[in-house]
C-alpha cells in the first residue's frame, strides 16, 4: 500500500507532461533532437512547436530528413540537441541526405545546443562526444 500512492502519483504526474506519452517519458535517452517551428524559447519545452523528434542511447548512422514521412522542413526554423548525460553525444549536419563528409555544415558539440539556427540541412547523425563527422 505504500508503494502504491507514490506510484500513483507519478503516473498523474507523467500523464500532465503535455504530448509526451508515459512511455516516452520513461524511455532512457542520452541524446534528443528537435527540429522546431519559430517560437523556441531557450527556457521552455518548446513540445508544441516540434515538427520533428528523435531520441536515442547510442550513435545513430546517417537519416535522411527528405525521407521522413510528412516532415516539411519549409516550417523549421531551429534546432535543439540536448545529450547531458554520459555518454554524450554530438550532431553532426550535413547539406545533403546522404552524410557525405564533402557536405558537413555544422555541428554541436559540448551536449547542448537549444534555438540554434536551422541551416537547411538535410542529413545528420550522432556521434560519440569527440568522434568525427566523416
Amino acid at each position: 500500500m505504500h508503494l502504491l500512492l507514490p506510484t500513483l502519483t507519478l503516473l498523474a504526474t507523467l500523464g500532465t507532461l503535455g504530448t509526451a506519452t508515459t512511455a516516452d517519458t520513461l524511455r532512457p535517452k542520452n541524446w534528443d533532437l528537435r527540429l522546431l517551428k519559430p517560437g523556441c524559447q531557450p527556457s521552455g519545452s518548446n513540445f508544441d512547436i516540434s515538427v520533428y523528434h528523435a531520441q536515442g542511447v547510442s550513435d545513430r548512422p546517417c537519416m535522411d530528413l527528405t525521407t521522413v514521412r510528412g516532415l516539411n522542413l519549409s516550417l523549421v526554423d531551429t534546432v535543439s540537441w540536448k545529450s547531458p548525460s554520459d555518454p554524450q553525444f554530438d550532431l553532426c549536419m550535413y547539406a545533403r541526405g546522404d552524410c557525405a563528409a564533402d557536405g558537413l555544415v555544422g555541428e554541436i558539440r559540448d551536449g547542448w545546443g537549444v534555438c540554434v539556427g536551422y541551416a537547411k540541412w538535410k542529413g545528420w547523425k550522432a556521434v560519440e562526444k569527440g568522434a568525427e563527422c566523416d
